[in-house]
C-alpha cells in the first residue's frame, strides 16, 4: 500500500516533470517561430547588401560616407551568413557531407556571442587551420559544441569568466575540439556522473539532466569520444575527438 508521503512525493515529481515538459514544448514552439522570423530577415538583408554595394560603386561618394556604407555592407553580410547558418541548423534534415571544424566553431561562437556578452564572459578561439575535414553532419557537430558551450556559460553565472574553444590535430588524422571555461569547476563526486541521464548540478527548473548525456551519445555515434577534466575553483575542460577524413 502506498503511504501518503509517497503519494505526495510522486505528485511533486509528476508536477515538476509536467512543468519541464511544458517548458520544453514552449521552447520548441519558440524555435519554430524563430526559424520563420530568421527566414523573413533574409530578404531585407539582401536588399541592404545590394544597395550598399551599389552605393560603393559610385564615384562621388564622400570618404566618410563610403566608410560607413562599407561597414553596413560588412555587417549585413555577416548577419545574412548567420541567418543562413541558423536556418540550416534548425532544419530537421541532415546536412550531409563533411564538416569544417573551424567554420563550425566560428558559427557557434557567433551564435552564442550575445549570451556570452550578457553574462560578461569573454569568448576566445585558437584554431588550427591545417585540420582535415571530418566526415560528420555539420548540424550534429554544431549541436555538440553548442551544448557544451552553453553549459559553460551557465556555469559562469557570476560573470567575468572566459570561454576558450580550440581546434587541434591529433593522431591518425583525428581532430579534437577543446572547450575550456574558467568557471567554478565540478566537484569530483559529480564529475563521475555528469554523463548520466537525468543527473544535473543545476538548480531545479534550469536543466533536464539530459544535455551532456545526449552530447556524449551524439559524439559516440559519430565514432568519436568525449573527455572532461575539472578543478574546483579553476574551471572545466571538455575535449571532443573525432575521426578525420583520410587524405586521398
Amino acid at each position: 500500500m502506498t503511504k501518503p508521503a509517497d503519494r505526495h512525493i510522486d505528485g511533486v515529481i509528476s508536477h515538476e516533470l509536467l512543468k519541464q515538459l511544458a517548458y520544453n514544448e514552449k521552447m520548441a514552439e519558440l524555435g519554430r517561430i524563430s526559424a520563420g522570423v530568421v527566414h523573413e530577415l533574409n530578404a531585407p538583408l539582401s536588399v541592404i547588401v545590394s544597395a550598399s554595394q551599389m552605393i560603393l560603386r559610385e564615384e562621388d561618394v564622400p570618404e566618410f560616407v563610403r566608410e560607413m556604407i562599407d561597414r553596413i555592407n560588412i555587417e549585413a553580410q555577416r548577419l545574412s551568413q548567420m541567418t543562413r547558418g541558423i536556418l540550416s541548423f534548425s532544419s530537421q534534415e541532415e546536412a550531409g557531407g563533411d564538416a569544417d571544424v573551424n567554420l563550425t566553431i566560428e558559427f557557434v561562437l557567433d551564435f552564442i556571442c550575445y549570451e556570452a556578452a550578457r553574462r560578461g564572459v569573454s569568448l576566445m578561439r585558437d584554431l588550427d587551420h591545417r585540420l582535415p575535414a571530418v566526415g560528420v553532419d555539420s548540424n550534429v557537430l554544431k549541436q555538440i559544441i553548442i551544448n557544451i558551450a552553453m553549459n559553460a556559460l551557465q556555469a559562469m553565472e557570476a560573470g567575468g569568466g572566459r570561454l576558450l574553444v580550440e581546434s587541434r590535430a591529433g593522431n591518425n588524422s583525428e581532430v579534437s575540439i577543446v572547450i575550456a571555461d574558467t568557471g567554478p569547476g565540478i566537484a569530483e563526486n559529480a564529475l563521475a556522473r555528469i554523463f548520466e541521464p537525468y543527473f544535473t548540478t543545476k538548480r531545479p527548473g534550469e536543466g533536464t539532466g539530459l544535455g551532456l548525456f545526449v552530447t556524449r551519445t551524439l559524439v559516440e555515434n559519430l565514432g568519436g569520444r568525449i573527455e572532461v577534466s575539472s578543478s574546483v575553483g579553476e574551471g572545466t575542460s571538455f575535449t571532443v575527438t573525432l575521426p578525420g577524413e583520410e587524405p586521398g
